[in-house]
């Protein structure tokens, strides 16, 4: 069978400017000038008969058109990247980008990810740290390492972890804390990173639950717009933290930090692995995807999920 199909080339520029809605940036990335890239998208609506852009003053969108070919360019520049990549033995894409925030970046990942190297020399790891919101088709981002309550609409999700709240704080503070009323004396820690959560834990929730009922000394302490910071001040003993298990588990096992009392309080948020369901089928996802669920399963065996 015989494909009449305008040049290849003209299909990696528009997938280029359609991912970035650039030419600028699309042009950069195909090492091509701005009006090279722009013949070739010229080139492509000439031979389909349809305009693929709306062209616009200071931006530019797809027009249905567009929308409606994307997906199917997407599909077979990525077919046409795994036949090279079986043919000739090499990946198809060394480098795998995740993104997430800080706290995670630095909690998580970083402390074990030298393991995920050992195993898969051949992936070329990148980690993103940034609260911004990743756009997939836009952002040259793989997977997505998220603390939320989810759905992530037109997305594939992973649920990887639960998550539970309790104090926590350096051995020295540990021994003097023997009731809940103790904390009076210390310096509450809090993470404002989880506000935007609806239905999140706070000093206030905890401190009722723990049978002390509401204290006018629940909303007082430091605050901290990083996890990872509240966490650091905590081991470092600047007072005691309500702070989330999972990411605080490496170094509770290091013995840096202690859960000075039993009770803890289940998050309604969890912590996802989120992408493009084509990106969850290559490789070097499912290699990450399956290194970070035995990962939480030896970290935090009684919260990670199957």
């Amino acid at each position: 069978m015989r494909y009449k199909l305008p040049p290849l080339n003209t299909f990696r520029a528009f997938e280029a400017v359609a991912r970035h809605l650039s030419f600028a940036k699309a042009a950069e990335e195909m090492n091509l000038t701005p009006s090279a890239l722009s013949y070739q998208i010229k080139t492509l609506e000439e031979q389909l008969g349809v305009q693929l852009f709306k062209r616009m003053n200071r931006a530019i969108d797809l027009t249905t058109s567009g929308r409606q070919l994307l997906p199917g360019v997407e599909g077979g520049l990525h077919s046409f990247s795994e036949a090279v990549a079986r043919v000739t033995g090499k990946p198809e894409d060394s480098i795998l980008l995740i993104s997430t925030g800080p706290a995670m970046a630095s909690k998580l990942l970083v402390p074990r990810i030298y393991r995920f190297m050992d195993e898969n020399p051949d992936i070329e790891l990148r980690i993103s740290a940034s609260f911004n919101l990743v756009d997939f088709s836009r952002d040259e981002v793989d997977l997505a390492l998220r603390f939320g309550k989810g759905p992530y609409p037109d997305l594939h999700a992973e649920k990887l972890a639960r998550e539970t709240m309790t104090p926590l704080c350096n051995p020295q503070i540990a021994k003097k804390l023997q009731t809940p009323a103790d904390l009076k004396n210390f310096t509450l820690l809090h993470d404002e990173t989880t506000l935007v959560l609806p239905e999140t834990i706070s000093w206030k929730q905890w401190l009722e639950q723990s049978g002390l009922g509401r204290v006018s000394w629940a909303e007082k302490g430091l605050r901290f717009s990083h996890a990872d910071h509240a966490l650091n001040a905590a081991m470092e003993g600047a007072g005691v933290w309500i702070g989330r298990h999972v990411l605080a588990a490496n170094d509770v096992r290091l013995g840096h930090l202690i859960a000075p009392f039993s009770l803890q309080l289940e998050h309604q948020a969890c912590y996802w692995l989120i992408g493009q369901e084509k990106t969850f089928q290559t490789t070097k996802a499912k290699c990450f995807h399956d290194w970070l669920r035995a990962e939480l399963e030896t970290l935090v065996p009684d919260l990670a999920c199957p």
